[in-house]
């Protein structure tokens, strides 16, 4: 066998409840200039999708309404209906009992 690998030993209690943290190594990173750094189109895009989404929402919003209108010139005309072929019944049952 290796002497190296004789001379490993099993880690022992006071190893394991070393009460220092662990040295973290950050790795040096370049400056970036501030000239590099344009986000500007990067918000312009965002902004046009925004732009989108707002119209999109309103244009919900429109329709929403229309359909609530038209459902209640549907309800109104389906209750004129309703009433006119009542009346009509009772017209009807009032002409056969003469």
């Amino acid at each position: 066998m290796n002497s190296q690998h004789s001379e490993q030993q099993a880690p022992t209690d006071k190893q394991h409840k070393d009460p220092r943290p662990a040295t973290v190594i950050s790795p040096i990173l370049p400056e970036i200039p501030a000239s590099d750094l344009d986000i500007f189109p990067i918000i312009g895009s965002l902004g046009a999708d925004e732009e989108k989404v707002q119209k999109r929402a309103s244009n919900i919003m429109k329709l929403s309404q229309e359909n609530e209108k038209l459902n209640a010139e549907l309800k109104a005309m389906t209750d004129r209906l309703e009433a006119a072929e009542r009346r009509r019944e009772e017209l009807l049952q009032k002409s056969q009992q003469k």
